[in-house]
């Protein structure tokens, strides 16, 4: 059959030959950018030590999530190794996720969740006046950066030349902390995990204070800073933990909520479920 009569018995139109050399060099090439995002650090690169690539510096470029990372953010494995999420964060930076200090941490995490799906977060809360489950949609982009307080501001507080602080207890001990970062946290989840399994009960504090303390009194060994930690009083391990989150950087995400049952509005921290890298289609 010839060209013309091919043409009249499909109406004459003819479908477009996409493996012809010259269409192929008309069409625009595709572009293969990845845009990336500018995350201030609530750190300033501060608590960081020398040498370190976030030392001083007072914001991280980071790459937006692509399929590839959610992929990573889907893998079973992952999820249930409970790793998913630092193998996420390691293909958007160039610091590794443990190296960063929890609250850069956090900064990052929020900002990658709003370029991944956008700043609306919604999911379900437990009202803080009736108890009730309530749905709320928070903004994500609705946060402010905590430096921390001065060390001139917080009584009984002494900086170290270790990027660490000493605190003074009541009964005289000199408790050395450091700022936490993504080392201590699994260690935490590590010790939590094994005393889940073993049938112990949960140790949250002690296990925070464990990481926290670098020396008390100049005892830098840990069956002597375990001791010390047991005999505590709660008085003096409130008073630790309160300095720490004056002192420490962190992201400021608490939000106001209104109840629609018992209509009482409250402040709530942004709660970090299951919906916040997982949002429900």
């Amino acid at each position: 059959m010839s060209r013309n009569n091919e043409d009249r018995m499909s109406g004459g139109t003819s479908k477009p030959d996409t493996g012809s050399p010259a269409l192929a060099a008309s069409l625009a090439p595709l572009e293969f950018v990845r845009p990336t995002s500018i995350v201030a650090l609530p750190s300033g690169g501060r608590f960081y030590p020398e040498g370190h690539p976030l030392h001083g510096q007072e914001e991280i470029e980071m790459r937006q999530m692509t399929t590839a990372e959610e992929d990573i953010l889907m893998s079973r494995t992952l999820l249930k190794k409970g790793t998913a999420i630092d193998k996420f964060l390691a293909k958007l930076i160039d610091v590794h996720p443990s190296d960063l200090l929890l609250g850069d941490k956090n900064a990052i995490l929020v900002q990658a969740r709003i370029d991944g799906y956008g700043a609306e977060y919604v999911t379900n809360v437990q009202c803080p006046a009736c108890t009730a489950r309530i749905k709320h949609s928070f903004d994500l982009s609705d946060y402010q950066l905590f430096a921390g307080e001065d060390f001139s501001d917080v009584d009984g507080v002494t900086p170290t030349e270790r990027q660490t602080f000493i605190i003074s207890l009541d009964n005289g001990w000199e408790v050395e902390v450091c700022a936490l970062n993504g080392h201590h946290e699994k260690a935490m989840s590590k010790a939590s995990a094994a005393r889940q399994k073993n049938g112990m009960p949960e140790a949250s504090i002690q296990e925070q204070l464990r990481n926290m303390i670098v020396s008390i009194s100049g005892h830098t060994d840990n069956s002597t800073i375990n001791k010390a930690i047991s005999h505590m009083t709660g008085k003096q391990s409130k008073h630790l933990r309160e300095v720490y989150q004056r002192i420490i950087p962190n992201v400021d995400m608490k939000q106001e909520i209104t109840c629609h049952e018992c209509y009482n509005t409250s402040e709530m921290e942004v709660p970090l479920t299951a919906d916040f890298f997982w949002p429900r289609q």
